[in-house]
């Protein structure tokens, strides 16, 4: 039977949800929620952010992110370190144990796409690149 592109994606979602609760459980970085995790992944991608920065690509309020944040610092994962520039804000940075997480969670999103694409051949798997690269213009 074939799917609606609706169905389709929710099929993807949830499929990909469900592997990554089932991966992440075989890993170090099961104790970490996925806002957790995306959190993580930010902080390496923009190289110390500021809580600023992190509440507003994160599309949360900064309380939210200060709890967040000193949350993964209390289980070792993030440190805060006051500003040079202007002691009122704080840049947070990675611990050896965030950097590990962040790494898991790559390759947990790997994992995913490789099972996702596994029935696929390769040229199927750049058509489907070049598409998704399209229908995620909208999200930038």
């Amino acid at each position: 039977m074939e799917l609606k592109l609706d169905q389709l994606i929710n099929v993807l979602l949830s499929k990909s949800e469900q592997l990554e609760v089932d991966l992440k459980k075989k890993s170090a970085i099961e104790e970490l929620s996925i806002k957790q995790l995306q959190c993580i992944e930010l902080i390496d991608e923009l190289e110390n952010p500021t809580l600023s920065e992190l509440s507003e690509r994160l599309k949360i309020t900064k309380p939210s992110t200060t709890v967040m944040i000193d949350r993964l610092a209390d289980k070792g994962y993030v440190t805060k370190v006051k500003s040079d520039v202007d002691k009122r804000s704080a840049h947070v940075h990675l611990t050896s144990k965030g950097k590990e997480a962040g790494h898991l969670h790559e390759n947990v999103h790997h994992a995913i796409a490789k099972h996702m694409t596994r029935n696929l051949t390769d040229s199927e798997k750049e058509i489907l690149i070049v598409l998704l690269n399209k229908a995620t213009k909208e999200f930038d």
